[in-house]
């Protein structure tokens, strides 16, 4: 499977899973095999395997330098590489370039070559003033350019993101089972009492048919009556699906200082009004 998460692109080899999930950091993990860690990020100043190198080894608790790890196939991979040994490490730095950013891949024990290899060569970085496409367990979505990863949940049942994006929130929730939440409820009347219990109790949900449905804060009274005023309160609208397929339900809620419409719409088409695959 691909990961897609906060900028960075990996395969996740077979036998791993992701076990942590986290702004610029991901822990792989799988049985018989070494836990692999990424920690990435846009470049502060240009990369120096020198300079910056002391600082990952440090952290890594590992000797040095780095220095150049260019096997036969390291042309495949996105940008030069570095490694605190020649053959056998365990700390891998690469640089993309173009894209401005940064990884350091670090295994537990030092790894099979092929899976170093399909680890090394899947690798790619989206830098956060781009659009971003996120893939993570059964989600998949894009987040708009600045959108800042402010926390992250995925407890049984009830997987929750939330970013930051100039004074706004985006939150994406995807709850399941679906049969057992709704109990045998509409779904637009569990949506309205879900948006007004967890974001405000004025809310108005709006159908769109039986699955579906917006949701949106009521216009304030004072702003109807001085519309005229260069004034935008907060507020909220968001989007909620029932995928009846994948026995779930998909929100995409924004709060605070809203974004273009043509953005959000973007993002509910590539999350809440169209079925995600796994």
């Amino acid at each position: 499977m691909t990961l897609l998460w906060d900028g960075i692109r990996a395969d996740i080899p077979a036998g791993m899973e992701p076990v942590v999930l986290d702004r610029g950091f991901v822990r792989l993990a799988g049985s018989d095999l070494p836990v692999l860690d990424l920690r990435f990020a846009p470049e502060k100043a240009r990369f120096h395997p020198e300079r910056d190198g002391r600082r990952l080894l440090k952290a890594a608790g590992l000797p040095g330098p780095l220095r150049p790890f260019a096997p036969n196939w390291s042309g495949k991979v996105r940008g030069p590489v570095w490694s605190e040994a020649e053959h056998a490490g365990r700390l891998f730095a690469v640089h993309f370039p173009q894209a401005e950013g940064v990884a350091a891949v670090l295994f537990s024990s030092p790894p099979p070559k092929e899976l170093l290899q399909r680890v090394l060569c899947s690798l790619d970085w989206t830098p956060p003033g781009a659009w971003r496409s996120w893939q993570c367990f059964d989600l998949a979505f894009e987040t708009p350019p600045g959108a800042t990863l402010a926390g992250a949940s995925f407890k049984p049942g009830a997987f929750h993101l939330e970013f930051t994006l100039r004074g706004s929130r985006l939150i994406l929730d995807r709850l399941a089972p679906a049969g057992v939440i709704l109990n045998d409820r509409k779904f637009t009347d569990w949506l309205e009492g879900f948006v007004r219990r967890n974001h405000d109790p004025e809310a108005h949900v709006v159908p769109e048919g039986t699955d579906r449905a917006r949701f949106h804060s009521p216009k304030p009274a004072w702003l109807r009556f001085l519309a005229w005023l260069p004034v935008t309160p907060a507020t909220l609208r968001g989007h909620g699906r029932l995928d009846s397929e994948g026995n779930r339900i998909l929100l995409v809620s924004e709060k605070g200082r809203l974004m273009p419409q043509p953005d959000f719409d973007r993002i509910l088409k590539a999350y809440a009004a169209t079925p995600v695959k796994n």
